[in-house]
């Protein structure tokens, strides 16, 4: 697949006209997306558990979130249930991640690789924390 053939996908993807696509494609910071995007849909997303403690949601040290590189969350690989508490510091992380691939770098650059839910944990007057830490890993065959 070509850059031209990406950018006809995206737009697509986004259900707009050529007049509400073209500023879009006008514009030169998507221009650098459109560049880097095919490389980093090479990468997806793991946000890994790597504590939990009073997890309502039953998220378990080990376990898995898989996002896409666009930052989608892969249902079909997601636990029966993920924690809308977990999700809001979560997508920060992925956005930084989001960012890299985009601008043609490494992803894995993120230097604050860990985010957690809003609860604070019993010892602070909640329930529980999870923490997870996220990576970007290459995949067999792209997207």
């Amino acid at each position: 697949m070509d850059k031209d053939q990406l950018v006809k996908i995206i737009q697509k993807r986004l259900g707009l006209d050529d007049r509400k696509f073209e500023p879009i494609k006008r514009n030169p910071k998507f221009h650098r997306l459109f560049q880097n995007a095919l490389e980093g849909s090479k990468y997806r997303l793991i946000a890994e558990v790597v504590e939990s403690e009073g997890c309502h949601s039953g998220h378990v040290k080990g376990q898995k979130l898989l996002f896409d590189s666009s930052g989608n969350l892969l249902c079909r690989e997601a636990p029966d249930r993920v924690c809308a508490f977990l999700m809001p510091n979560l997508t920060v992380l992925i956005n930084a991640f989001f960012e890299n691939l985009m601008n043609g770098r490494d992803p894995n650059e993120v230097m604050f690789n860990r985010a957690g839910c809003f609860d604070v944990g019993s010892a602070c007057g909640g329930w529980g924390h999870v923490v997870v830490e996220v990576r970007a890993e290459a995949m067999k065959k792209a997207l």
